[in-house]
């Protein structure tokens, strides 16, 4: 299982990212670490050594930002870069997308099939671990639904299918509480 100090060198030895960007993902993920320290870090030590971050325009994606784990990379969108978003929490809401990749998806995500209900879902989590000091907000809509869907399954059931990038335990939790799927 990876450690905080391994991660610590992974990231460190990424030459892709600038030193400010490291040291604010390094805070975000003692953070985490803190949070929830039963949550392995092997799938991030994985992709921190590839990751890279790139600058995208809103040709690219009309989203503050977007995270790539087909490619391993992180964009964020030049164009709405003024706005009033609160970036600490973007960032987090994209190290949670890297945390629970497992190269093949994202969270609970598989084959898009719940992709709304996991982006809420990350959007609780970063609310949650660094708050969200910006006017303008990521997906509160996905977030309302995420949290109404948690009070049907129980959170504890949306947080293992996410982390164990495992949808059944979701439509297990969703059939046991009366969800005719």
């Amino acid at each position: 299982m990876a450690s905080l100090d391994s991660v610590k060198n992974i990231l460190e030895s990424n030459s892709d990212i600038t030193r400010e960007i490291k040291d604010n993902l390094f805070e975000l993920i003692v953070i985490f670490n803190h949070k929830f320290p039963n949550v392995g870090l092997d799938n991030l030590e994985s992709h921190l050594k590839t990751l890279k971050i790139k600058k995208s325009s809103k040709f690219f994606s009309g989203d503050i930002s977007t995270y790539d784990y087909r490619h391993n990379v992180l964009y964020f969108n030049q164009s709405c870069m003024n706005d009033d978003y609160d970036f600490r929490h973007i960032l987090m809401f994209e190290l949670l997308n890297i945390i629970s990749c497992n190269k093949v998806q994202v969270g609970f995500n598989s084959d898009d099939k719940f992709e709304a209900l996991n982006i809420g879902y990350t959007e609780i989590l970063a609310n949650y671990l660094v708050g969200n000091k910006g006017e303008k907000l990521i997906y509160p809509n996905e977030a309302i639904m995420a949290n109404m869907i948690g009070v049907v399954v129980g959170n504890e059931n949306l947080f293992e299918s996410y982390f164990n990038n495992d949808p059944r335990i979701l439509l297990n939790a969703l059939a046991k509480a009366g969800v005719e799927l």
